[in-house]
């Protein structure tokens, strides 16, 4: 009888470890959610997900997600330093339009929400941290200045 019982707990206890072993790996991705204000009517959100710990927005980010409204996710996420670029698509070309000395001429926003008196911030500037649970952020879009 007591070997029966250990073949039982073993068994048990090799299910149970398994179990963990699967629900904490699949637990250590978290969702990256992000809400984003100020958008206008028309016009697609383009939005990059990288690692901040680079100087300069790489050309590939991680990953890249568009969306017509103002909520994007990005799905299990390892922990880790990231950074967001996005950029709402007014005219519908697919890409951010700038003037001839870089200054976007489209709604832009970065993770963090830093000013952009000295132009574009870099991914360092717009660092956020993302742990193993769900991460919620507020991005708010700034619009060029109109020309007068």
């Amino acid at each position: 009888m007591p070997q029966r019982i250990l073949q039982t707990v073993k068994k048990t206890g090799y299910k149970a470890g398994l179990l963990l072993l699967l629900v904490g790996s699949y637990a250590q991705a978290g969702d990256i959610l992000v809400t984003v204000d100020g958008i206008h009517a028309v016009g697609t959100l383009h939005a990059a997900l990288v690692n901040a710990e680079q100087q300069r927005w790489p050309e590939q980010p991680l990953r890249q997600l568009r969306s017509e409204h103002g909520q994007l996710r990005w799905p299990d996420v390892p922990p880790g330093h990231y950074a967001i670029e996005l950029f709402q698509d007014s005219n519908g070309n697919g890409q951010l339009d700038q003037s001839r000395r870089g200054i976007p001429l489209e709604p832009v926003g970065f993770s963090a929400n830093p000013p952009l008196l000295n132009g574009k911030p870099t991914p360092r500037d717009s660092l956020f941290e993302h742990g193993t649970a769900n991460s919620q952020l507020h991005i708010r879009l700034q619009h060029p200045k109109a020309k007068k």
